[in-house]
């Protein structure tokens, strides 16, 4: 069904022209201030997004989207303000909390992209409300049988309450695979120990890239099946399989084939909502590398330096974890932030004047003075970020990183001359891949170093430059990151632009 879309502003021109050009993907209704909208929410709504215009007469809009949250939460709104509008959207931000907030004039295609985003947040909403519906349902199925304490009821009691067990549960999860161990794990406890299996894939469309998990639960399966499909609204992502008879030839009740098809649905929901967090977080990741390239462009950083560097951050997060250091704190999560991190480390690099930063001679002591303030012009940086976005764990390390990766172990780094422990671990282990990634690349002012070399440059400094384990962790991996560096080796396309492009300076 085509997505509907209300539209409200109190410009009919404008109005207009949103029309136009959404007409042709969107049934598309249209108000010219915040009663009318209203009214069309109430006669012809609920709608998949409102697009408000926040240069209506007092606090409308803030009203106006936050009314509609409150009777249709499954809207996702979006709010257009100009420069001089900025107290009308902070009122609405504080309201009603828009999906997003769009400068105007707003490009068709800004406003595409984001009605976009809107819509497959709508569906997830639709999809938890449908979630929310079913276990309440389920407890007012509950509710209705109280007066009946036989052990049938008990059992039911039993199996919805794991049943909410295991949608938290669902939440918790961070990849594909997890969801699939818990599933299996869950229908094999709901269905008396028959033996169970989940499969999953990434995408309901088959292609070569399309990511196939698997988990069992239980022995080996009999010759009768019983398969329950994992179904969204893109289609079929996966099936879970249990005996369709037990040990002693019992058949599935109705009821565990009911709770069958609830856990394949709060799988669906749990493995779709991953799927699409995956593909933000790889949209997010592409615009970090973006704007890390935009400090990289103007130094002597090479082609493919931030994947190297962040490969190597990882390479050395893991060996440390295998190795039993800092395992309450290198978890998963820290990893995957840490490789998120690491490209943003020099983006203080942008503040730097030309003249510096890109001096083809030694600096002299006030140059120098200059070049070190890049870790706190990056972490400054930042921390507008931050304040502007609370709570992103990734921004945090960042931070940590672009302040303290040129600290040294012993002291004597900069830009706080911090020591030890001191220094964030994210940032102690960015110094080692930055260090070895610019040892072993080529730059206009060197040639590039042996990894043997380099690796052995590097140990002379443990204990001094590097955290000693931080070191110890990379040498026994020092294979690895050779592989690596010759994985992502500059390509004669990367070097040949970096010199041109000194050749245009010294000229």
């Amino acid at each position: 069904m085509t997505p509907r879309i209300l539209l409200v502003d109190g410009a009919r021109e404008a109005l207009s022209a949103y029309e136009r050009e959404l007409a042709s993907d969107y049934r598309v209704a249209i108000a010219l201030d915040r009663d009318e909208a209203l009214e069309l929410c109430e006669t012809a709504g609920p709608f998949a997004a409102l697009v408000c215009d926040c240069a209506m007469p007092d606090s409308s809009a803030a009203e106006l989207l936050a009314r509609v949250h409150q009777s249709s939460p499954e809207t996702v709104g979006i709010l257009l303000a100009g420069c001089l509008e900025l107290d009308r959207a902070l009122a609405a931000l504080r309201m009603a909390k828009p999906f997003a907030v769009l400068e105007k004039p707003c490009p068709a295609a800004d406003l595409r992209e984001v009605i976009g985003a809107a819509l497959v947040e709508h569906g997830e909403r639709v999809a938890m409300k449908k979630l929310r519906h079913e276990l309440s349902f389920s407890s007012q199925v509950l509710a209705r049988f109280n007066d009946r304490l036989d052990e049938r009821v008990l059992d039911q009691a039993r199996a919805l309450a794991r049943l909410h067990r295991f949608t938290g549960e669902l939440n918790s999860c961070d990849s594909l695979q997890e969801i699939c161990t818990l599933a299996a794990a869950a229908a094999r406890e709901e269905c008396g120990g028959r033996s169970a299996l989940v499969e999953l894939w990434s995408s309901a469309q088959p292609s070569p890239r399309r990511e196939r998990c698997r988990s069992a639960a239980g022995g080996p399966f009999s010759a009768r099946r019983h398969v329950q499909p994992i179904e969204t609204q893109e289609g079929q992502i996966g099936s879970l399989v249990v005996d369709a008879e037990d040990e002693r030839g019992r058949p599935l009740s109705r009821g565990e084939r009911s709770l069958l098809g609830s856990i394949a649905s709060s799988t669906a929901v749990a493995a779709f909502n991953q799927i699409r967090r995956r593909e933000r977080d790889a949209a997010q990741q592409a615009t970090i590398l973006a704007l890390a390239r935009l400090a990289e462009k103007r130094d002597n950083e090479t082609g493919k330096h931030l994947e190297r560097v962040s490969r190597f951050c990882e390479l050395i997060a893991e060996g440390m974890r295998e190795d039993g250091w800092h395992q309450d704190l290198l978890g998963p999560s820290f990893v995957r932030d840490l490789v998120r991190s690491a490209p943003l480390h020099d983006i203080g690099k942008v503040g730097i004047p030309d003249a510096i930063l890109l001096k083809p001679g030694k600096l002299t002591q006030d140059e120098w003075r200059v070049m070190k303030t890049h870790t706190e012009l990056g972490a400054e940086t930042l921390r507008s970020v931050i304040a502007q976005n609370p709570g992103q764990s990734f921004l945090e390390m960042s931070l940590d990183i672009a302040w303290c990766h040129h600290e040294k172990w012993d002291g004597s780094g900069y830009p706080r001359g911090l020591s030890g422990e001191a220094i964030p671990l994210s940032a102690r282990i960015l110094a080692l891949a930055d260090v070895y990634d610019a040892l072993t690349s080529l730059r206009p002012y060197k040639e590039p170093w042996s990894h043997a070399d380099s690796l052995a440059w590097i140990l002379t400094g443990s204990g001094t430059h590097f955290d000693p384990r931080v070191v110890q962790s990379f040498a026994r991996r020092e294979q690895r990151a050779h592989a690596i560096r010759e994985q992502l080796a500059d390509t004669p396309e990367d070097l040949a632009g970096l010199f041109r492009g000194r050749l245009a300076l010294a000229g």
